[in-house]
């Protein structure tokens, strides 16, 4: 197959299409994008990216968002499995779900960076 600007045969469209993303897939992958389209989210996960686990009081003063609010945006994150929390005592820590999240940010990053 070129990759010259031509229309594709419909066995070319076919063989793409079996390769796409299923629609589940792509459902809770935009999700996932949607999750990190908040720059206040954006933020939090650097700051979970440079500090492993913080509590809410410490993200609301990094990003100087009132603990409420903070903790409606964490609320959003776990859903969509960019952070996990551990508790301890009355105290909630949270971090990010696993290197996936910080891979997805980084390469983020580099791309507006570059």
């Amino acid at each position: 197959m070129s990759e010259n600007a031509i229309d594709l045969t419909p066995e070319e469209i076919d063989a793409i299409k079996s390769q796409m993303i299923a629609s589940d897939d792509a459902l809770v992958m935009s999700e996932f994008f949607k999750a990190l389209s908040d720059p206040t989210r954006l933020n939090m996960v650097h700051a979970l990216l440079l500090h492993k686990w913080l509590c809410v009081s410490d993200i609301a003063s990094l990003v100087e968002l009132s603990k409420s609010a903070v903790s409606h945006q964490l609320a959003y994150m776990r859903i969509n499995k960019l952070v996990r929390v551990k508790r301890e005592g009355r105290k909630v820590f949270y971090a990010l779900n696993d290197s996936h999240v910080e891979s997805v940010f980084a390469l983020a990053l580099s791309h507006i960076k570059e």
